[in-house]
């Protein structure tokens, strides 16, 4: 309920996309945690899925004006 309190607050606060995107690298900050804390394999599944979420947020910031 917190977390997306904050959320909300902060796209009141700020540019929209730039939210968004900060909010969905939270994906791979997880995969990157549990690959090193929780030893599990990244796979070149997730992976190509955190380049493509990285991708994503690099095209909404480059985008703009």
């Amino acid at each position: 309920m917190t977390a997306y309190g904050l959320v909300v607050w902060a796209q009141s606060r700020g540019d929209l996309a730039t939210i968004a995107a900060l909010r969905e690298t939270s994906i791979v900050i997880a995969a990157l945690i549990a690959t090193v804390v929780f030893r599990e394999r990244l796979g070149r599944l997730r992976l190509t899925a955190s380049i493509t979420v990285l991708a994503g947020i690099a095209v909404l910031e480059l985008a703009r004006p």
